[in-house]
């Protein structure tokens, strides 16, 4: 079983390009007409901010991909 800093070593340059990828992704958002008051109001990133939030806690403990799958949940309960 590999340890934390194989991991690491196999994931990081991913994750480095999931983060620019993010990056990019919002600062052409906020460059689009409308994008600074839409950054500040729309409930899709709201819920992205909270699952960055999640993932930047510190000791966020071993279950932070539930806990961001679940920010990203439809909890709405089910026709009757």
């Amino acid at each position: 079983m590999p340890d934390s800093k194989d991991v690491l070593e196999q994931q990081y340059l991913e994750m480095r390009w999931r983060t620019l990828s993010l990056a990019a992704d919002l600062d052409r958002v906020q460059r689009a007409s409308g994008g600074p008051a839409l950054l500040g109001s729309d409930a899709r990133l709201a819920k992205l901010r909270r699952a960055w939030e999640v993932l930047l806690s510190e000791g966020g403990g071993a279950d932070r991909a539930e806990r961001v799958q679940m920010i990203f949940s439809d909890m709405t309960p089910p026709p009757k």
